[in-house]
């Protein structure tokens, strides 16, 4: 339900927000996000220019679930840096790398909630480092898509992955 609500606040921003439009070059100032798709982990997305093609960006993300006796939360922090080119124009392809932390907990009820049996649960804590390439097309100059792919690894139980984002950002 929350994701729904999101992709409609975003979808009317998209129609709004071209008329409004200031006349600053795209992606300037500090923008404030979230992301659309994965829809599992919540996240929000903040980025700031740093000169003409370098930005910051960092995310934090937040996800729990309890049901019957069973929970599980995923909490995840990330700080990452961003090459972009074709600064002046409206699509801004862009690549880089993010640094992150991400923790989960789990504890889960194996008898359906009659309080017999209870499994432990976990707690996983990782370190991670993936390096993206993306695209960001601005609707109008202050508000913006992205999308990116990339490939990551993970510390503390190692793993290698595939990671992909659409986000939508709007620029102050």
């Amino acid at each position: 339900m929350k994701t729904r609500g999101a992709i409609v606040l975003v979808l009317a921003l998209l129609l709004v927000l071209p008329l409004t439009a200031a006349a600053a070059d795209y992606g300037q100032g500090f923008g404030v996000g979230g992301t659309l798709l994965p829809s599992g982990l919540n996240t929000l997305v903040a980025k700031m220019r740093l000169g003409d093609a370098l930005g910051v960006e960092a995310g934090v993300a937040l996800s729990s679930f309890s049901n019957d006796g069973d929970s599980s939360t995923d909490f995840e922090i990330g700080l990452g840096v961003l090459i972009h080119s074709r600064t002046a124009s409206q699509l801004q392809p862009f690549w880089g790398g993010r640094f992150t932390i991400c923790h989960s907990s789990s504890d889960f009820d194996a008898d359906g909630g009659r309080d017999q049996f209870v499994m432990p649960g976990g707690d996983d804590t990782t370190f991670g480092v993936i390096g993206v390439i993306g695209a960001e097309y601005f609707v109008a100059k202050q508000l913006s898509l992205e999308g990116e792919v990339g490939l990551g690894m993970h510390f503390g139980s190692f793993s290698v992955g595939t990671h992909t984002r659409l986000a939508g950002l709007l620029y102050f």
